[in-house]
């Protein structure tokens, strides 16, 4: 199963409420056999390597943005999905980065 991670400053507010978005574009879309967590910035560097999706609401420093490379873990901007603005091309990444995890597991 792929996992994704959103994450904001707190991991309460923002982080939830696009997690939820984007499991409603999943089940719209029929995209079955991926889990989507809500957490906070803070808890990310020990969390971080569980995922294979990290979509951001609180832009990554240089630390998360290295350990994301490091495990080839793909970033996402998650501020159009939180914001309802033109969100389609967050979508489209984070569909491009599980295709590219499948034909990388194949």
């Amino acid at each position: 199963m792929a996992k994704i991670v959103v994450a904001c400053g707190s991991g309460v507010a923002s982080s939830e409420v696009t997690a939820s978005r984007i499991k409603d574009f999943f089940d719209s879309h029929q995209v079955k056999g991926v889990s989507v967590d809500a957490t906070d910035f803070k808890q990310l560097p020990e969390v971080l390597h569980n995922y294979d999706v990290y979509v951001w609401i609180a832009k990554p420093n240089q630390q998360l943005e290295e350990l994301a490379k490091e495990n080839h873990i793909a970033v996402v901007n998650g501020m159009p999905i939180f914001m309802n603005m033109n969100p389609e091309k967050s979508y489209k990444q984070i569909i491009q980065a599980l295709k590219n995890m499948q034909s990388a597991n194949k």
